[in-house]
């Protein structure tokens, strides 16, 4: 099976993540790739860090013939554009707009409108927490945000086990790059960030209802941005029933994930972002602290791939009846 792909928004972190992992895919080729600014110009002149011939076109897909479309483009694009692109092509969003199945939140959470109208509704593809069959028919896949993807793969397991016992603290940390590329904001710039760590987002992220949705609870999640390119750490404060202990969330955990190898399950120690920098992977390690009978769940990802374009990919593979983790690096890059 070789199939071809579009990636719309190539220029983007997202979007040239993408294109460099699909370069070592046994089973895609990446045909297209778009920027309305930059359009007619190679795309390594954007991402030299890509051995690329491939050059930026406008976004046009009735020229296309692909078989997958990536959207990587900004909120509010993709719930105009994704349902044409799916009569003739598998799309994967990497945006929000499919991600909340209740129409009304968004103009409180991205202050936009949602047009609806699909049926079915996109698959949210949370890999390892999706259904196969449905990831397998989807026309759309709503890829997950790279906070929840850290967050629910850890929290998850405990609320189908009904271990839960109060409303569980998130305090996660991610790298720079999770803001995108076009950031011109002074918040962004090297010289504001070094030697800093600060939180944001701190009531009212707009993560925190995707969180909620999935989880089926109500969630504490308070964001920090870190001075560092790529990761996110997200250690999750959970209160838990009388008699619960760290074997018993590592059992939830490995029962869940069985035979999924994109997330693994520390014996001890705690997982440091660099661990899985470049990968595909979930760490996850947890802790219980009897005293205050608070479970402390680390979750740790590389926010670009497993928490966007890996994950995507990943998708990807299942729907088209490939192994999951075909393509995509398992190992980090280190030091």
């Amino acid at each position: 099976m070789k199939v071809t792909v579009a990636v719309v928004g190539a220029t983007g972190y997202t979007g040239a993540e993408i294109v460099r992992l699909l370069a070592g895919h046994p089973n895609a080729e990446v045909a297209v790739v778009t920027s309305e600014r930059q359009a007619g110009q190679p795309l390594r002149s954007s991402c030299p860090w890509l051995a690329t011939d491939l050059v930026l076109t406008r976004f046009d897909p009735c020229g296309w013939e692909v078989d997958v479309v990536f959207l990587c483009q900004e909120n509010g694009f993709a719930m105009h554009h994704a349902p044409s692109l799916a009569e003739r092509s598998r799309v994967i969003d990497l945006s929000a707009d499919f991600r909340l199945t209740d129409l009304a939140q968004y103009p409180a959470w991205y202050r936009l409108d949602h047009p609806g109208g699909l049926e079915p509704w996109p698959v949210y593809g949370l890999t390892e927490l999706a259904d196969r069959r449905a990831l397998g028919q989807a026309r759309i896949v709503a890829n997950p945000g790279c906070y929840p993807t850290a967050s629910l793969l850890a929290l998850m397991p405990l609320a189908e086990a009904g271990i839960v016992a109060g409303t569980p603290v998130i305090d996660a940390k991610s790298g720079v790059s999770g803001a995108g590329r076009s950031k011109q904001e002074t918040d962004f710039l090297f010289s504001e960030l070094a030697g800093g760590f600060k939180p944001y987002g701190v009531t009212g992220h707009r993560h925190t209802p995707e969180i909620e949705q999935q989880l089926g609870m109500t969630v504490r999640f308070t964001p920090h941005l870190l001075p560092i390119p790529r990761g996110i750490c997200s250690t999750i404060h959970v209160p838990v029933t009388p008699g619960v202990n760290a074997d018993t969330v590592r059992g939830l955990w490995r029962s869940r994930y069985e035979g999924r190898t994109c997330v693994a399950v520390l014996d001890e120690g705690f997982p440091s972002t660099k661990h899985v920098l470049g990968s595909n992977r979930c760490l996850l390690a947890a802790a219980v602290d009897e005293r205050t009978g608070y479970a402390i769940l680390v979750s740790v990802i590389d926010n670009l791939v497993k928490g966007a374009a890996g994950q995507a990919i990943q998708n990807m593979n299942l729907m088209l009846g490939l192994p999951e983790e075909t393509g995509l690096p398992l190992a980090g890059v280190w030091p």
